[in-house]
């Protein structure tokens, strides 16, 4: 076992669920899969279960993960000490925060893979968040730039230039178990969900935003039994909680839906578009005008 499947490991750990560990860690889920295989081979101990929930930890994983946090917080540290040692000021990294929400950081892999294959001298801090909750760390001055979606919360302090890439925005689906009622529906209204059970991103997304405030604008209060910010996780509580739920039709390439119909949502608000986000007052530097170009290429 060395570092790198440690880190892989704890990633895992961490997200309870593969795909979205191999997006925070750029890489594939094969690659992601084999590797945890190969730990599990040479430890010649199950790290995870799959009863209830997947990606649980064994009482070998609970103690790799608690002991091996340290041993990588170590590493890390040792590596950037031996960097400092041998470098002059002018050589250190510049820092950029970028805020980002879970989908659009798998459709602009690609763009980030480049720059940061490009701009060694840069580093970049991911933050993955929720539209609104990126909007409010931008507008508190703890992000540099983020690519999220409309509308603006903040229009007196922060500016969001729609992009006109392929990727624009994101569609509004309701995903439903194959045995609800409402699977048999072409489209849905906020109206039509009066009633069900829904799994629910937090409010730090767009997407929870909408939820709430919509169904009281039609009377009701949603019964929601589950409130998380993975992706992964609404989908597997659809059809494990009897629940539907709103999200990106854009995530369905990406994400593992099994039994469940993904139906449009006819509403005022069923399409979200995007764009590149920063504070009126920052200094957009070279790194970051060419951050913003590689972008736009997408």
């Amino acid at each position: 076992m060395n570092i790198q499947q440690l880190k892989y490991f704890i990633e895992i750990a961490n997200t309870k669920n593969l795909s979205a560990a191999a997006r925070n860690l750029f890489v594939t889920q094969p690659t992601l899969s084999l590797a945890l295989k190969k730990m599990e081979s040479e430890l010649r101990t199950s790290l995870f279960t799959h009863t209830d929930t997947p990606f649980q930890l064994t009482n070998t994983g609970v103690y790799l993960y608690e002991e091996g946090q340290q041993i990588v917080e170590q590493f890390d540290q040792l590596i950037s000490d031996i960097h400092n040692m041998n470098e002059t000021p002018t050589e250190k990294k510049k820092k950029i925060k970028l805020g980002i929400t879970t989908l659009f950081s798998v459709q602009f892999m690609q763009e980030i893979s480049q720059y940061l294959a490009t701009h060694p001298h840069v580093d970049l801090v991911i933050k993955q968040d929720g539209s609104p909750h990126l909007q409010g760390l931008l507008n508190q001055d703890e992000l540099d730039i983020g690519l999220i979606s409309f509308p603006n919360l903040y229009p007196e302090s922060i500016s969001i230039e729609a992009l006109g890439t392929s990727t624009k925005g994101y569609h509004v689906y309701v995903v439903v178990p194959e045995d609800n009622p409402l699977s048999k529906k072409k489209e849905l209204t906020f109206k039509d969900l009066e009633g069900q059970r829904f799994s629910s991103l937090t409010t730090n997304f767009m997407l929870g935003r909408l939820l709430i405030d919509r169904a009281a604008d039609c009377g009701y209060k949603p019964n929601i039994v589950l409130h998380n910010d993975d992706l992964q996780v609404l989908l597997h509580s659809v059809n494990k909680n009897e629940s539907i739920c709103i999200l990106p039709i854009e995530y369905k390439e990406v994400g593992k839906s099994d039994n469940v119909r993904w139906i449009p949502l006819r509403d005022k608000y069923d399409y979200f578009p995007i764009g590149i986000a920063l504070r009126k007052d920052y200094h957009v530097t070279k790194d970051i005008k060419d951050f913003i170009e590689i972008i736009k290429n997408n």
